[in-house]
């Protein structure tokens, strides 16, 4: 793995609650990065399955739907620039999704959208949170560790890394 990316001109962008109206726009953002980050490590028919699967209108219905989590999207205008799931599962507090168009990466979007889960999840108590990477997902493993992620083994399964951020006082 190399260095992180260094961020550059930051943008004009507002982060607020997905609506059932973003879904669209989340749709597209989600194919262009799932495409940019899994192209070289997923084959075609399991990455078209998976977007058809979790980012198909009734999943994604679903989702905005839910009360036991938070779907964040930063936007500029009807463009949904990136996006951020997250809420408890199991184990405590996790980050479903963290997605940012491809075009757009290392502009602070992402890092943006992780400062709001991880404030909601201060507020809640939390002393830690999650998420899972694919292991061959080199980008995201870079941006993770550069924003404090330690990866926890004991919890990594065949193709996906555990990570782990603890939370200050």
């Amino acid at each position: 793995m190399g260095l992180p990316r260094q961020i550059t001109t930051p943008i004009d962008y507002q982060v607020r609650l997905a609506r059932i109206g973003d879904i669209g726009a989340i749709q597209t953002t989600a194919r262009a990065s799932w495409t940019a980050a899994y192209a070289a490590i997923l084959a075609p028919p399991t990455l078209a399955g998976y977007l058809a699967r979790g980012y198909g209108a009734p999943a994604l219905q679903a989702t905005l739907r839910a009360r036991k989590s938070t779907f964040l999207v930063a936007v500029r205008g009807a463009s949904v620039l990136g996006f951020c799931h997250f809420g408890e599962r199991g184990r405590g507090s996790e980050v479903f999704q963290l997605y940012v168009h491809p075009r757009l990466w290392s502009r602070g979007i992402g890092r943006r959208l992780l400062s709001h889960a991880e404030m909601r999840f201060q507020v809640a108590g939390a002393r830690r949170y999650g998420l899972t990477v694919l292991k061959g997902n080199e980008q995201a493993l870079l941006f993770y560790a550069d924003y404090g992620f330690e990866r926890d083994r004991k919890r990594d399964s065949r193709d996906e890394w555990h990570l782990v951020k603890t939370l200050g006082p």
